[in-house]
């Protein structure tokens, strides 16, 4: 676990988790204040900063991150290094995906809490499935960027920091917001791009922040557990292109 521990004080002492920690924590606390009239809407609005917030620094920062660790893994010699001790390339890169997950695992945490304690509504009922929300919504989340930090440091490691960091990025973006739109624009226009959006990663599912703002109570379990074992089998299928992808030396 050598290059786990140097992955993780490398990205405490580059002290951008800082900024990261402060933006999470004063964003849903003041911005809501500062932008509802509306005393009844305070809550579902420091919801919904909280986990914008969230996938704001995980597509930012935690994608960089990723990226440029695996970068400079391979090019600082030290990929062939643990390489020559006996650490695999696979176990080089879960151990530096596990310093970056650490680091977003403690960001979800922080935003399920504050979720927990700052906008948990005030009847029993709706209580009870405000907390299985904000799990489901943790579980989810972590599902869907765990697989693509793999990809960010895989990319990284061959392509650079910039490729390692775009590629990811433009994923979920797509897989958020693009997805939807392009499936629109296919309906009735032939199998063979109706095929295109089926597979297309749909990360859309993982976003319940609507179901926050307007109260919409959890998910049925058995349409979560569909919801999540498609994301496991989309990690995995990540999973195994970055193990494929990941290099331990640079060519350049």
């Amino acid at each position: 676990m050598q290059l786990y521990r140097l992955s993780l004080a490398t990205i405490l002492q580059r002290k951008v988790w800082v900024v990261a920690l402060l933006w999470l924590l004063l964003i849903p606390a003041v911005l809501p204040n500062i932008m509802s009239y509306n005393i009844s809407l305070i809550q579902p609005a420091r919801a919904q900063a909280v986990w914008v917030s969230l996938w704001l620094l995980s597509i930012t920062w935690i994608f960089f991150q990723g990226a440029r660790l695996g970068e400079d893994t391979a090019r600082s010699g030290l990929g062939a290094y643990f390489l020559s001790v006996g650490v695999s390339k696979t176990k080089q890169l879960f151990q530096i995906s596990g310093a970056c997950s650490s680091f977003l695992l403690s960001l979800i945490v922080i935003a399920v809490v504050m979720c927990l304690f700052a906008a948990m509504p005030s009847d029993s009922k709706q209580s009870e499935m405000w907390v299985m929300l904000n799990v489901q919504y943790g579980l989810l989340f972590f599902f869907v960027t765990a697989p693509l930090l793999l990809l960010s440091i895989a990319l990284g490691s061959r392509l650079g920091t910039t490729v390692g960091y775009v590629v990811p990025l433009a994923l979920v973006l797509y897989g958020l917001y693009g997805v939807n739109h392009m499936g629109s624009l296919l309906s009735g226009k032939g199998a063979g791009l109706e095929w295109l959006f089926v597979f297309s990663p749909h990360y859309h599912l993982a976003d319940l922040t609507e179901r926050m703002v307007f109260k919409q109570g959890s998910l049925l379990t058995s349409e979560f557990l569909q919801i999540l074992g498609y994301f496991a089998g989309l990690g995995l299928v990540t999973s195994v292109v970055s193990i494929l992808c990941f290099r331990v030396k640079s060519l350049a």
